[in-house]
């Protein structure tokens, strides 16, 4: 039988045996000789001394710690994003109406048109831009969101989003997700007003999708340009547009309060904020 004087050159036999034989052990001698088996490995305890421990008690544990670690690591990065995010609530000015600070994602003052009316992240326009067309920051929550529009004819109106009111959870999709939707004659999601005049008509249809290039959006009582609060972009109309209300390759906001058929108009102005309800204007 082979010996060895030195305890490290035995560990490295033992790590050299167990590696050609694929025992599923692993061995860690001390002073003592201690032997190896399948599916077992060798623990020293707190006193020093060899005891056995079965692998696959090793290796639950060793799945949970991995667990937990990448659990650690996602919150790591969930934590660095939001971070980011917060940084860039800078470039964004705020107001504060009716109790709470809005701040601003969306904004158009200048005839200039892209091909998404929603086109931009949350953090990609500067508060010196003429228009933004961007969306609500990723961080937000649907039932803890609200948002406040302001036109150019002294209108403002607010919303709070609900995810069990599909008009507004259109909406949502449509300013948070970027999908476009569809929903016509359903739950109604009228604004609450803070100045200016009440919409006409119940608020119970939007509409996100192209046309004539620019994919655009609309709240109101049909998704026909009509009686509208939300208009934005090109004129719509169920599937396509109507010459009756709006021209064609004509691309601007409506006033929040559309007195009959207006369509979005270059000239007019637009701003939208977004309040979260954790905020505290004290602060």
């Amino acid at each position: 039988m082979v010996t060895f004087e030195r305890p490290w050159a035995r560990i490295a036999v033992w790590c050299l045996l167990l590696a050609l034989l694929t025992s599923k052990c692993v061995a860690i001698a001390q002073s003592e000789q201690c032997g190896c088996q399948a599916n077992i490995t060798l623990h020293i305890s707190e006193e020093g001394r060899c005891t056995w421990r079965d692998m696959r008690t090793i290796l639950e544990e060793n799945a949970e710690l991995k667990v937990r670690v990448a659990r650690l690591e996602m919150n790591l990065e969930i934590a660095q994003a939001q971070l980011v995010e917060l940084q860039k609530d800078d470039e964004y000015p705020t107001i504060e109406i009716d109790g709470a600070r809005w701040r601003s994602f969306w904004w158009y003052t200048a005839n200039a048109w892209p091909t998404d009316v929603l086109q931009v992240e949350y953090g990609s326009c500067k508060a010196s831009d003429r228009f933004c067309f961007g969306r609500l920051p990723p961080r937000l929550l649907e039932a803890e969101t609200e948002i406040l529009a302001a036109d150019s004819s002294g209108n403002m109106y607010r919303w709070q989003f609900d995810v069990n009111n599909p008009t507004a959870h259109a909406a949502w999709r449509a300013f948070h997700d970027h999908e476009e939707v569809k929903v016509t004659n359903d739950q109604a999601w009228n604004p609450v007003v803070i100045s200016g005049t009440a919409p006409k008509a119940v608020q119970d249809s939007f509409m996100y999708r192209k046309q004539n290039g620019v994919a655009s959006l609309i709240l109101d009582d049909d998704n026909c340009d009509c009686l509208s609060t939300i208009n934005i972009g090109h004129g719509l109309c169920l599937d396509a547009f109507s010459t009756k209300y709006a021209q064609a390759n004509v691309y601007g906001v409506d006033h929040l309060y559309d007195t009959a058929c207006q369509p979005p108009l270059p000239g007019n102005q637009l701003f939208m904020y977004f309040k979260e309800q954790s905020t505290d204007v004290s602060k």
